[in-house]
């Protein structure tokens, strides 16, 4: 996030492009790279003829999953007083298959502490949703107490392979129009200027949290040494099976003898001839209570629990699981609150373009409601739904109850079921007049 309210320039855009790539970009392909089981333990270099072992706990890769499926494993539902509204909202999303859409968002911003997404009309007229990278795109805000996003840029390279030669670009999303630059490999030029009609950048930034940190990033160091300890216990193996064979007291031994002990393996020896192994000591008992405490620690500071722990197996209360989820439930909580002003601002560009064409929606009249992706208990659940009718709406009803995926088309559902039944009771009474 940077803060500027400096006129849109080739000179800025060079500038915001080249401290991006400088200050932010191998942040983002590090933590990608852990993400994808790409470990610094690659990269460690032994002295010749020592073993090598590069063992990688892919811990970046079960953090982020687990803390998203959670969060965003079932599908967010909207809700409104205003039917056409959420329809034509919900006709929108389920377009874009909003879903999945919003998943890889969540990931991105587990990974690299952030997502962007563009939200565009397409040459049809539709309006769709696009995930944009965190090191393909910049966010500039003004200096207000409150900052509103000033612009935004996506900046690629397209390569030519028949004449191989890279040409890059940037586009720059403003309140009222997307201006194109094309580089000629020294500066950018203005090669189009095109209106849109979203009233506000049309670009949205999801925050993993206020700090943009990765949901491992805090933990790198604890992954690391893991990697380490594991991979040196592998190191210690293969020292034992390289172990020196040492003989005592049969000096006159030579290399033919030696190859004949190793083809026909007999050793045969004077009276007081002794053989044996010079090994490297182990410490089982230490090695262990090391990567048991990292792999606590690394579950314990990352708030993600580890489900192969065998209190997970056991029959515990809903209170007692609560707690055990206490820690990826505030990571939830606060990724949720992130997401939520994301997805609020999504709706206001929506609804800005959908007011162009004759329509007065007001996006605060969508309400967001967070499913966790969790066993549930449905039996109960249903019951506590079915008491809290007659104390809350029934919009509010309806979404404690765990089927009931989408509230509006619900709600639609009842109220054509009681108009069947009301025609089916004017129907009866009208048999019944005749007889």
């Amino acid at each position: 996030m940077i803060q500027t309210n400096l006129e849109v320039t080739q000179e800025l855009i060079i500038k915001l492009i080249d401290n991006h790539k400088v200050l932010d970009i191998p942040n983002f392909n590090k933590l990608q790279d852990y993400y994808e089981g790409k470990s610094a333990i690659l990269d460690r270099v032994m002295e010749e003829g020592k073993p090598n072992n590069k063992l990688v706990a892919n811990y970046p890769g079960y953090i982020v999953d687990m803390i998203n499926g959670y969060a965003f494993g079932k599908p967010i539902s909207y809700a409104s007083q205003d039917e056409q509204l959420i329809k034509a909202m919900q006709d929108i999303l389920n377009y874009n298959d909003e879903h999945a859409h919003n998943k890889e968002l969540a990931k991105s911003m587990g990974i690299k502490g952030r997502a962007y997404e563009l939200v565009y009309s397409d040459e049809d007229g539709n309006l769709r949703l696009a995930r944009l990278g965190a090191e393909d795109c910049i966010m500039v805000y003004d200096t207000a107490v409150n900052p509103e996003p000033s612009f935004a840029i996506r900046y690629y390279t397209i390569s030519d392979i028949l004449t191989d030669t890279n040409i890059d670009y940037a586009e720059v999303y403003t309140k009222d129009e997307i201006i194109t630059f094309q580089s000629d490999g020294k500066t950018y030029g203005i090669t189009e200027r095109a209106p849109h009609y979203f009233g506000i950048v049309p670009v949205v930034e999801y925050n993993n949290n206020t700090e943009q940190l990765g949901d491992f990033e805090k933990v790198l160091s604890l992954i690391d040494a893991y990697d380490v300890a594991c991979s040196n216990k592998a190191n210690d193996l293969d020292y034992f099976s390289d172990a020196y064979m040492y003989i005592v007291g049969m000096s006159g031994t030579t290399s033919e003898d030696v190859a004949e002990i190793r083809n026909k393996r007999i050793l045969i020896l004077d009276e007081n001839g002794q053989a044996g192994f010079l090994i490297k000591p182990s410490n089982d008992a230490e090695s262990e209570h090391v990567k048991d405490r990292l792999k606590s620690d690394i579950h314990k500071f990352s708030m993600t629990p580890d489900m192969t722990d065998e209190q997970f197996g056991n029959n515990a209360s809903g209170v007692a699981m609560a707690y055990k989820l206490l820690g990826l439930e505030n990571k939830a909580t606060d990724k949720e609150a992130n997401f939520k002003k994301g997805l609020q601002r999504r709706f206001e560009i929506i609804c800005n373009f959908l007011n162009t064409k004759g329509s007065s929606f007001d996006f605060r009249d969508i309400s967001i409601t967070f499913t966790r992706n969790k066993p549930i208990n449905e039996l109960e659940a249903v019951q506590i739904a079915n008491m809290l009718k007659g104390l809350v709406s029934e919009i509010t009803v309806l979404q404690n109850i765990p089927q009931v995926s989408d509230v509006t088309e619900e709600l639609e559902r009842l109220e054509k079921e009681k108009e069947d039944y009301a025609d089916l009771d004017n129907l009866e009474q009208g048999d019944e007049e005749m007889q």
